[in-house]
């Protein structure tokens, strides 16, 4: 029988999470911004940044996957790299949001190219470890839902902090230091020295009240091509990476574009509710986090690819209402994200609750357990469809028009005494990138979602089969312990 955690470890493990998307809400949300408002950087230049951070980011996950099946310390296989990561992780977030001092646009480029792929450097070392603890702490079909639910819920708390918060610290004048400091340089500064703080002190939280379990099928002595061969010839890591990687990308084109589309799109930072902002960004996270116990209750009577599809098609109509929804409407904006958050946790909750079952799936099949190897694959491909997501935003925006900070049109509005208001090109591409790009993506992920026929009766089977293999492994090294004769 597995074993059942208790409610304090599943909080422990949930705040790893939060930490997390403390700072990758902060990311998601206000960095593409920022870099493009505030740095000056030209939209396409900030497009080829997430394109060559993301794919340093990819190729360095697979490799700290394997070099944890490969770790003994005793700190542990996992915990080691969360504890001495901790720390260079949160400094190269503070590092983001630094302005070099240059208006030439390749030394922009560069400056935040190296930034980004440094802070992306951090997160793998400590986040792909904390991942693999998903899969080696419970074997309960169930128990991964309500765990993964726990840890979504903190998740989205994790969102509100670092979308909502950090607008009140950092965005627009009116923020709480733009008037400490006076410029919005030091605004965004000082927000990311705050938020990374806080992340490290609930990563901390997480790292010292979590169990490490091993089992004794865990190695990996293939390699790197033999590991993917293997991985790629299961069906159900083919479908449960798909859906992940869709419902993930389809998530973050969302966050990207969600401050555009506030600001610009529905015309909010002209108006006289500019402060509006974090209001608009923090009702949907807190309609996730109440919707989650729903989801997971919904799970629990129906398969979880039943549900996911539910979830998307429901989540595909209400963002096609970001098309006609009009100019500074309050009313109908907060309604919008309100349908919205109810369906943004199940897309978060039910990938990421499969992903553990694949470990199993492949020990099952090919003998060996590597949670390393397998979520170093997962962030890797992750990564890749991130970087894409972002990119795609940045370089429909560039070719929209968009004027950013310290461009000739910029300046040119700004010299005639003129208000920065974007051409109608770019206001309808970033409804259009809102509304009909995720929604695809969310219809398309459910044709996975269903081909990976990993359902709740075969997964509890695999893993009373894997039982019985461990059982028989024990006894076996007990009875060949026991012959050998001392000299």
């Amino acid at each position: 029988m597995a074993e059942k955690l208790k409610t304090k470890e599943k909080l422990a493990f949930g705040l790893g999470d939060l930490s997390y998307n403390i700072l990758m809400a902060a990311v998601s949300y206000y960095l593409l911004y920022f870099m493009i408002n505030v740095g000056g950087l030209n939209a396409k230049w900030a497009a080829a940044v997430f394109l060559a951070g993301k794919a340093w980011d990819a190729f360095t996950d697979y490799a700290m996957g394997r070099i944890i099946d490969k770790t003994h310390s005793k700190f542990g296989k996992r915990k080691v790299y969360m504890i001495f990561g901790s720390v260079p992780f949160a400094c190269s977030f503070m590092l983001l949001w630094l302005v070099p001092g240059t208006n030439v646009q390749a030394l922009k480029f560069v400056f935040y190219t190296m930034m980004y792929m440094l802070f992306c450097t951090g997160w793998t070392v400590i986040y792909v470890p904390y991942n693999t603890l998903a899969a080696n702490m419970t074997k309960d079909y169930d128990e991964r839902t309500t765990l993964n639910s726990i840890r979504i819920i903190l998740a989205n708390i994790g969102l509100i902090l670092g979308a909502a918060v950090f607008s009140v610290l950092a965005e627009g004048s009116e923020s709480i230091f733009y008037k400490l400091f006076g410029t919005a340089k030091g605004a965004y500064l000082a927000s990311g020295v705050t938020f990374g703080l806080l992340a490290l002190l609930f990563w901390l939280l997480c790292t010292f009240n979590v169990k490490e379990r091993f089992e004794e099928a865990e190695t990996n002595s293939k390699g790197f091509f033999e590991t993917l061969k293997e991985f790629f010839k299961l069906k159900e890591f083919r479908n449960i990476m798909s859906t992940f990687l869709l419902s993930m990308m389809g998530f973050d084109i969302i966050m990207t574009v969600f401050v555009f589309y506030i600001n610009d799109a529905l015309g909010f930072r002209q108006s006289e509710y500019a402060d509006m902002t974090m209001i608009f960004i923090a009702i949907p996270l807190i309609c996730a986090i109440l919707s989650a116990p729903f989801w997971d209750w919904l799970c629990k009577k129906m398969e979880k690819h039943k549900v996911y599809a539910i979830a998307c098609v429901y989540m595909s109509v209400c963002l096609l209402m970001a098309l006609v929804i009009p100019q500074v409407n309050i009313g109908l904006t907060i309604v919008h994200v309100i349908l919205c958050g109810v369906g943004m946790s199940a897309i978060q909750i039910i990938p990421y609750a499969s992903l553990p079952d694949v470990v199993d799936v492949d020990e099952y099949v090919n003998g060996e357990r590597r949670e390393g190897a397998y979520y170093g694959v997962t962030q890797f491909c992750y990564k890749m469809a991130s970087g894409i997501g972002c990119a795609l935003v940045s370089f429909v925006l560039g070719l929209a028009g968009y004027i950013e900070a310290d461009s000739e049109a910029y300046y040119e509005i700004i010299e005639n005494g003129g208000q920065i208001v974007q051409p109608d090109g770019a206001l309808t591409a970033i409804r259009i990138v809102i509304a009909i790009v995720p929604s695809v993506i969310f219809i398309l992920s459910i044709v996975s979602a269903y081909r990976a026929g990993l359902g709740r009766d075969r997964f509890n089977k695999i893993v009373e089969e894997l039982n019985v293999r461990h059982a028989k492994n024990a006894e076996t090294t007990a009875e060949n312990k026991g012959s050998v004769k001392p000299e």
